[in-house]
């Protein structure tokens, strides 16, 4: 069916309007037409579909992708992440090292993520390059631990084509120690769930996008499941029965599946709203009377947030995957404004993880295994395109190999083939348009959609989970006994403000342990050695006070030098109408101060922006990000120097 206008994915609940409004094809078309694309990243899609999807995906040829011990398991943490990260996740890295044997990996330290680094960087520098995964070199199932400005969306999907990706980010220790808890007690046998799969689909009155999405994409889904796996107990709620009530007894109320796949409105806030980090990405329910008979901001008592979730929720053992916009986690950038209005605007204070997801993982009575959705929005034409069967295809491979007990990272290859097919397609379609081709508007809003649908999709949580289900389930679902940390909180809270993509500086040498060096140098002057026995004690005496009086003035300057690379340091930019003399930033004429980064000598990092950042341009904040590369590295330089000279000093001290 084709529709003049075409609908998408999220509502605003600020105003009560769609993140994006109903538009044209050939509107669409036009902005497609206009996006520049990451040539170095298309090169490796294309490369990577071209020689190995056509004959082979995920993983290299013989290797089960069910069995660790044949995958491998890795978990990537970012460079200078917090030690108690690691400690509160041993409970999962002991299982998964006891299950993965020689091919586990810990990518930590000097092996960590480098911020700025991409896929290709990082899989070089561990000797890994394209091509199905070589768990010799690096394991197909990697976890990234830490919130997405320590360690980037763009790194995940990039390396998500290749590998089995997933992410967790939590706001305190406790939660990351609960999820560890959560996957052991699944895979240890103490949870045994039914095979019982729901299908949640909201159709809001008035609303063209729920309408199409419940009836193209829930009910055919739903069905195709139920015939082809019968043995599970298939059960679909559609429009009156898709209420935000019903959603809580499907997340840990006593009907909670094993397996829940919803569609509907994403929420959406913007930039500066209270609720946009604790609420974005919540589920708009059947409760919203839809556009036609409301307007104004939209009421909690319509959509089902992270908070919602009840206090003494069963949900060990679920999966979810959720249709919705911003559903996984939230840009910084807003990607799709880029291209249509021609600059950068931002979507949010910083990049996060969803509070949903973290809320069902990382929940006191024991979490969900994992969430898979959008980062960004979902664009729900892309199952309306007239090659929707395919698009429908893709989901219904991904739900039956959860279902007939897959890891949900494996289930979720052929999600990364279609965005590696659909990229290399679109790239050329996109070159042919520019050289003449006539562009079909409905064909390239499809295959543009659909494109970004499958890109955006990411797995919070482990990705080599899978359902625990049996023949003959538990009679209930467990309860998790409470985990205590007596560490403190890991990771910034919500209102903080957010850290720099910057690398930590360098450890530097204790400054009272080099003063004391540097008094022993002026002990060290009086004394000969038993070198005046053999030259004559006045001309040994003389040229060793000589000597070591250099060294001491030498070691005074270089206490200096380490006393002012022990402060920390601030890098500011600043904004003018023009590039004239009249901009005086250390007067403050002329210019406004929109970015400063200050970082302290252990390397902790904040960032201040203008209350006007959401207007400035991308390009200042990756110079500002290169300014504050640039003094890091000076400082490192010098830090370095100091310790070569330190050196020195200590080989000819007594």
């Amino acid at each position: 069916m084709r529709y003049e206008e075409l609908v998408f994915n999220g509502i605003n609940g600020a105003t009560g309007d769609y993140l994006l409004p109903p538009m044209s094809p050939d509107m669409l078309s036009k902005i497609i037409q206009g996006e520049t694309p990451d040539k170095e990243h298309l090169r490796d899609l294309r490369n990577w579909y071209q020689a190995v999807v056509q004959t082979h995906v995920g993983v290299k040829e013989g290797i089960d992708p069910s069995r660790l011990d044949q995958t491998g398991w890795g978990v990537i943490f970012a460079q200078g992440a917090d030690p108690s990260l690691r400690e509160a996740l041993q409970e999962l890295l002991d299982l998964r090292r006891e299950q993965a044997g020689e091919r586990y990996r810990e990518y930590a330290g000097a092996d960590a993520y480098v911020p700025g680094e991409s896929k290709s960087g990082f899989l070089a520098r561990h000797k890994a390059g394209v091509g199905p995964a070589d768990p010799d070199k690096v394991p197909y199932y990697l976890l990234i631990v830490g919130d997405p400005e320590a360690i980037p969306y763009r790194f995940q999907y990039q390396l998500d084509v290749q590998y089995a990706v997933g992410r967790i980010c939590f706001d305190t220790l406790e939660e990351y120690a609960r999820y560890a808890r959560s996957v052991l007690m699944a895979e240890s046998g103490q949870v045994a769930l039914p095979r019982h799969a729901v299908f949640f689909g909201v159709q809001n009155p008035g609303d063209r996008a729920t309408e199409l999405s419940a009836k193209q994409l829930v009910q055919p889904l739903a069905s195709t499941m139920a015939s082809d796996l019968p043995t599970w107990n298939i059960q679909t709620f559609l429009a009156e029965q898709a209420t935000k009530a019903q959603l809580g007894r499907l997340l840990g109320g006593d009907q909670t599946p094993a397996l829940l796949f919803t569609v509907g409105h994403g929420m959406g806030f913007p930039l500066g709203d209270a609720r946009q980090l604790p609420h974005q990405g919540a589920l708009l329910c059947q409760d919203w009377p839809g556009p036609g008979r409301w307007s104004g901001p939209i009421a909690q008592d319509f959509y089902f947030a992270s908070d919602d979730l009840a206090s003494d929720a069963r949900l060990l053992g679920l999966v979810t995957l959720h249709f919705a916009s911003y559903g996984a986690g939230t840009p910084r950038m807003d990607e799709f404004a880029h291209r249509a209005l021609k600059e950068t605007a931002a979507v949010a204070p910083h990049a996060f993880v969803a509070g949903l997801p973290r809320r069902l993982l990382g929940h006191p009575a024991g979490g969900a295994l994992a969430t898979v959705g959008h980062v960004e929005r979902a664009w729900g034409y892309s199952f309306m395109w007239d090659r929707a069967d395919t698009q429908l295809a893709v989901l219904e491979s991904t739900l039956t190999r959860l279902m007939k007990g897959d890891p949900v990272g494996y289930a979720l290859e052929d999600i990364n083939v279609r965005y590696a097919e659909l990229a290399t397609t679109l790239s050329d379609e996109l070159e042919d348009i520019k050289f003449g081709k006539q562009s079909d508007e409905l064909e390239l809003a499809g295959m543009w959609t659909t494109y970004n649908d499958a890109r955006s999709f990411m797995i919070i949580g482990d990705p080599a989970v899978r359902l625990p289900v049996v023949e003959e389930p538990a009679a209930e679902r467990p309860v998790m006994a409470p985990v205590v940390l007596s560490a403190p909180a890991a990771g910034p809270e919500p209102d903080q403000p957010l850290e720099a993509p910057i690398p930590e500086l360098p450890t530097t040498t204790p400054a009272p342990a080099f003063q004391i060096r540097s008094e022993a140098f002026t002990t060290a002057a009086e004394e000969d050695f038993g070198l005046g026995d053999l030259f004559g004690e006045s001309e040994v005496r003389r040229a060793t006070k000589n000597l070591f009086a250099n060294v001491t003035e030498i070691s005074r300057v270089l206490e200096r030098t380490l006393d002012e690379l022990s402060d920390s340091f601030a890098v500011e930019t600043w904004v003018a109408g023009d590039a004239t003399d009249r901009a005086d930033p250390l007067s403050g004429e002329g210019a406004s101060l929109a970015i400063v980064t200050r970082v302290r000598p252990d390397g902790d990092t904040q960032v201040v922006f203008s209350q006007h950042w959401e207007e400035m341009d991308e390009r200042l904040w990756r110079m500002h990000c290169d300014a504050v590369r640039e003094a890091q590295a000076s400082r490192a330089e010098k830090l370095q120097v100091l310790a070569s000279a330190l050196q020195v000093l200590l080989t000819v001290s007594p």
